[in-house]
C-alpha cells in the first residue's frame, strides 16, 4: 500500500466537537471521519396516534410504569451525544504520557500529557517541515487507536509499547521499500525523543489511584532525597564536633598516640619522658558526658535511618478490589487488604509516624547541638513527648503517603462514623471514594431515586479542617491538580472520584465520554475546598472545571432535520435526565412520545424545572433523544427522575453559592445598595429643590422691595398736574427683572443638573459592589483591572471598545459596571440602547 492511501492528518485535525465535553483545556475530542456523521432527523408519521395517548403518558409520568405508552430500548442516547456514537473513531485525552520526577516538583500539565497532541509535538520537534515525516504524521491517529485498544489498566513503559505499535502499523501500511525505510527512520526518531522512564496510561477503572501514585512519586522522591541529604550533612557536622571535643581529651595526646605520630623514627623517641614534661592543654570548655551521650545517640539514629533506606512511598489500604503487577511487585508501594480501610489507615499512619518521630527528633536535636543551644531543662520535656502533632510541615511532607480506598455505599452507612473521626483527626491521610454519578449511596431501597441524594462531598465539607475535592478521571488535569494541592498540604484529604460505568462502551459511547457527561449534567460537579487557603468560602472554595458555571444546565448548539428535510439549528440543555438515559438499567424512567404527537403540556425538562417547578402535575417534561437509526424523538421523563433532577439542581445551586456564583446574599446586598443609592440621590434632589426654591423666593422678595423703593421715588417726584395718558386695553405680560430671570434660569439649570446626576455619560464602576467574578477581566484585562481590594476598576479605556464595555455591563452579576456613552455615537445606536439600563442608578 502506497503512502497516498494513508489517512491524512487533515481528515481529523480540522473538525472538533464543541459540546462542552471538550470544555476543559486538556480535552482533545475530535472525529476522524467527518463523512460518517449523520444529522439527526424527525421521522415521518408511520402509524395512527391513540386517542388516549396523553392519558397514557401522564399516567406513566405520575408513576404507573404499566401503561400503554411505548417503552424505550437501549439504543436511545441524548440528542447532544448522538455524534459520538462510534467510539472507535473518537480521539480523546487518553492514553496519557506519565513523565517521571525530575530535580524540581512539576505541575499537573507537566506530569501527565495527552498522547494525541504530545505525539504530534514530538514528531514536529524533529520534523517541523509540513512534508517531513509525512507518513508518520498522517498515521498518528492509527497509532493512538492501537494504544487505546491494547493498553492494560496499569501504567506501562512507553517505548516498548510504542515499538510494538510501530511494527503493527508498519505491517498494516504495507509500504514500498523506499517509503517503508523513511517510515522506520522517522519512527525510530520518535522513540529516541522519549525518555526511557516515561510511561503510558490508558483509561480504566483505577486511573485515579494511578494518577495519585504518580503525583506522590513526583513530590515524595524529591522531598525525601532532600531530607536524606540534610541528614547526611548533620551526620558529618556532628562527627566533626565530636572530633574537636576528642582533641581536647587526654586520650588524644597519650604516649602511644605520640609514638604513633612520630612514624619510622619512633625508636629514637621516648614518649613517656616527653609526656611528663608537657603541659596537657584540654581546650576551653570540655563537653559534658551527658551531651556527648546525647550526640552519640543522635548519630546512631540518623545513621540507622540512612542505612535502612526504606523505598516505600505509598501505603494503600483497600477492600481487595484492586489487583495487578503494579500493586504486588512495586517497591514503592505497600498494599494491604482490610475490612475497614479507614480505621486501618489511621493505625498505619500512627505506626509510621512513631517510627519517624525518632528520626525527626534526632534531626532537631542535631541542629540544637550544632548551634550549641540545647537546654536540658527546656528541651528534654519537649522531646520526651514528641509525637506527630509536633511535626513541622516539612517533616509531615516527607512521610510516606497513606491512602484508604473506600466504597461509597459503605461510607454512607456503617463506615460513616469512622470516616468522620478520620476527617476530624487532622492526620494527613488521603481517602479516595469512588462514586457512580447516577447512584444514591445513602439509599437502601431498590428504587434509585427513592430518597434525596446523600452527597459525600458536602458531608466532607462539614468537617471544616479537612481538604475536600470532587473530580473525575475523565479530566486528568483537574484531578492531578487536586491531588497535588492535597499533597502540598498537611491535612486529611477526602477525594470523591466519579468512577464512571463498568462497561467500556454504552450505546456506542465510550466510558470516558460518559464520565464527561456526568460533569456536564451536574450529576458530578467539580469543586475543591482547601482550608489552608483561608477561613472564608471566597478563599477556600475552587469551582474551576465546571462547564458554564453561571447557568443551571450547560447548553450547546444542536442541529437536526425537520420533516421537510430542512436543517434546523437550536440550543439544547444537558440535564441530569439526559445523563440518566446513558445508564441502561434506568431506561424504565423514560417513555417515547409517538411520532407526530403534539401537546402543549409537553415541555423540556429544564423549562419545567425553571418555570413550573417539579410540583406542577399538569405538564409533561421531556428530553430529546436519538435512536441508532438517527431518528430524533421526545422522551417523557417519569416523576421520580424529575424529583432527582430537582435535587441535583438544588445541590448545584448550593455549590454555586459557596463559590460566590448567583449568591443570594450578594444579590440582596446589590439590590439594597442600589435602593440606598437611589434614596440618597432622591434626598439630594429634594434638598437641592428646596434650596433653590428658597433662593428664588428670597430673590423675588428682594426684587419686590427694590421695585417698591423705585416706585416711591417716582411717585414722590411725579408732577400730578400733568395730563394722564390713556391706558391701552391690551393686557401686558408681566416682565421679570433681570435678577429674577437669572434666578429662574439658575433654578431650571440646577433642576436639570440634579436629574442628570443619576445618569452617566462617562463610563465608571461602582467598585464597592464588585464580587471579583473575573467576568469583565476575561473580556479585556487591560480595560478592566483589580484594585488592592481585588475589586474591578477601569484601566486603560483606549485598549478596548465601547462594545466590550457594554458586554461587561451585561455580564456583570453585581450590576456595578456603567458603560456611559461612546465618544463617537455614530453607528452606536444599538449599543447605546443596550447600555441605557446600566447608566442609571
Amino acid at each position: 500500500m502506497q503512502s497516498s492511501t494513508v489517512m491524512k492528518a487533515s481528515d481529523y485535525s480540522d473538525y472538533k466537537f464543541d459540546l462542552g465535553f471538550s470544555n476543559s483545556k486538556e480535552s482533545t475530542v475530535v472525529e476522524e471521519v467527518i463523512a460518517d456523521i449523520t444529522i439527526p432527523y424527525i421521522p415521518t408519521i408511520s402509524h395512527e396516534i391513540a386517542d388516549d395517548e396523553e392519558h397514557s403518558l401522564r399516567r406513566f409520568h405520575l408513576g404507573d410504569p404499566n401503561t400503554a405508552s411505548e417503552a424505550i430500548t437501549e439504543n436511545y442516547v441524548p440528542a447532544l451525544l448522538h455524534a459520538y456514537r462510534d467510539a472507535s473513531k473518537i480521539r480523546y485525552d487518553y492514553p496519557l504520557f506519565l513523565y517521571p520526577a525530575e530535580d524540581t516538583e512539576m505541575g499537573a500539565n507537566q506530569l501527565a500529557k495527552s498522547a494525541a497532541p504530545e505525539l504530534w509535538n514530538i514528531v514536529e520537534s524533529f520534523a517541523p517541515n509540513p512534508e517531513s515525516a509525512r507518513i508518520l504524521k498522517d498515521n498518528l491517529p492509527r497509532l493512538e487507536r492501537y494504544l487505546r485498544e491494547t493498553l492494560p489498566e496499569e501504567p506501562v513503559l512507553a517505548i516498548p509499547v510504542l515499538s510494538q505499535a510501530g511494527q503493527t502499523l508498519q505491517q498494516e501500511l504495507n509500504l514500498d521499500t523506499d517509503a517503508n525505510n523513511r517510515f522506520i527512520a522517522d519512527f525510530n526518531k520518535l522513540l529516541d525523543n522519549i525518555q526511557p522512564e516515561v510511561q503510558l496510561l490508558g483509561y480504566g477503572r483505577f486511573v485515579a489511584i494511578h494518577l495519585l501514585n504518580h503525583a506522590i512519586c513526583n513530590r515524595l522522591i524529591i522531598r525525601q532525597a532532600d531530607f536524606k541529604n540534610k541528614v547526611e550533612q548533620y551526620i558529618d557536622d556532628l562527627k566533626k564536633l565530636l572530633e574537636v571535643e576528642w582533641g581536647k581529651s587526654d586520650e588524644s595526646i597519650e604516649p602511644k598516640m605520640m609514638l604513633n605520630s612520630v612514624g619510622t623514627a619512633g625508636d629514637l623517641f621516648d614518649p613517656m619522658a616527653l609526656s611528663e614534661i608537657m603541659t596537657h592543654s584540654k581546650g576551653s570548655v570540655v563537653m559534658s558526658p551527658e551531651r556527648q551521650a546525647r550526640i552519640s545517640n543522635v548519630l546512631q539514629i540518623l545513621e540507622a535511618f540512612l542505612q535502612e533506606n526504606e523505598s516505600i512511598l505509598v501505603r494503600i489500604i483497600h477492600l481487595g478490589l484492586m489487583k495487578g503487577d503494579w500493586l504486588d511487585n512495586n517497591i514503592t508501594i505497600e498494599a494491604s487488604i482490610e475490612a475497614e480501610p479507614t480505621k486501618k489507615a489511621r493505625t498505619i499512619f500512627e505506626q509510621q509516624a512513631k517510627k519517624l518521630a525518632k528520626v525527626f527528633k534526632a534531626v532537631r536535636i542535631a541542629q540544637l547541638e550544632l548551634d550549641n543551644v540545647y537546654d536540658s531543662v527546656l528541651h528534654d520535656p519537649w522531646f520526651d513527648n514528641f509525637t506527630w502533632e509536633a511535626f513541622s510541615k516539612e517533616e509531615l511532607l516527607v512521610l510516606p503517603v497513606v491512602i484508604a480506598l473506600e466504597s461509597a455505599d459503605r461510607v454512607a452507612s456503617d463506615e460513616m462514623p469512622a470516616l468522620s473521626r478520620l476527617l476530624s483527626s487532622g492526620q494527613p491521610i488521603h481517602v479516595l471514594i469512588g462514586v457512580r454519578a447516577h447512584d444514591n449511596p445513602h439509599s437502601t431501597s431498590d428504587e434509585n431515586f427513592f430518597n434525596y441524594r446523600f452527597e459525600l462531598g458536602y458531608f466532607g465539607v462539614s468537617h471544616r479542617q479537612a481538604a475536600v475535592s470532587q473530580s473525575s478521571s475523565a479530566r486528568h488535569g483537574h484531578l492531578l491538580e487536586q491531588f497535588l494541592s492535597a499533597l502540598d498540604a498537611t491535612r486529611t484529604s477526602l477525594h470523591i472520584i466519579n468512577t464512571g460505568m463498568q462497561r467500556s462502551v454504552i450505546h456506542g459511547i465510550n466510558a470516558w465520554l460518559v464520565a464527561g457527561a456526568a460533569l456536564e449534567s451536574r450529576a458530578h460537579p467539580f469543586f475543591h475546598v482547601n482550608p489552608e487557603s483561608g477561613d472564608s468560602a471566597a478563599d477556600r472554595v475552587n469551582f474551576a472545571g465546571n462547564p458554564q458555571p453561571e447557568l443551571d444546565w450547560a447548553k450547546h448548539n444542536f442541529q437536526y432535520k425537520d420533516i421537510n428535510d430542512e436543517i434546523i439549528n437550536t440550543e439544547l440543555a444537558f440535564t441530569f435526565a439526559d445523563y440518566t438515559l446513558l445508564v441502561p438499567h434506568l431506561s424504565g424512567y423514560f417513555r417515547a412520545v409517538p411520532i407526530g404527537y403534539e401537546n402543549e403540556a409537553l415541555i423540556p425538562v429544564e423549562t419545567y424545572l425553571a418555570t413550573f417547578g417539579w410540583k406542577d402535575y399538569k405538564q409533561l417534561p421531556f428530553i430529546w433523544a436519538v435512536n441508532d437509526q438517527g431518528e430524533l424523538h421526545k422522551l417523557v421523563v417519569s416523576r421520580p427522575l424529575i424529583v432527582a433532577c430537582r435535587d441535583r439542581l438544588n445541590y448545584w445551586h448550593t455549590l454555586q453559592e459557596l463559590a460566590g456564583i448567583n449568591n443570594k446574599y450578594v444579590d440582596i446586598a446589590v439590590q439594597t445598595t442600589k435602593a440606598e443609592s437611589q434614596v440618597v440621590a432622591q434626598a439630594k434632589l429634594e434638598k437641592l429643590q428646596v434650596t433653590q426654591a428658597e433662593q428664588l423666593e428670597q430673590a423675588r422678595k428682594e426684587t419686590a422691595s427694590e421695585t417698591m423703593q423705585k416706585l416711591s421715588k417716582i411717585l414722590l417726584g411725579m408732577d400730578l398736574t400733568a395730563p394722564v395718558k390713556k391706558q391701552s386695553s391690551v393686557t401686558q405680560t408681566p416682565v421679570l427683572t433681570q435678577k429674577e430671570e437669572i434666578i429662574e434660569e439658575e433654578l431650571v439649570t440646577t433642576e436639570e443638573a440634579t436629574v442628570e446626576e443619576v445618569t452617566f455619560d462617562d463610563p465608571w464602576i461602582d467598585s464597592d459592589l464588585c464580587t471579583s467574578c473575573n467576568d469583565c477581566l476575561n473580556i479585556n484585562d487591560m480595560m478592566f483591572v483589580y484594585n488592592d481590594s481585588k475589586q474591578a476598576v477601569l484601566g486603560d479605556l483606549g485598549s478596548g471598545t465601547y462594545a466590550q464595555l457594554v458586554e461587561a455591563a451585561e455580564d456583570c452579576t453585581a450590576n456595578c459596571i456603567h458603560p456611559g456613552k461612546p465618544s463617537n455615537p455614530i453607528g452606536m445606536e444599538e449599543l447605546m440602547k443596550r447600555a441605557e439600563p446600566y447608566n442609571k442608578l
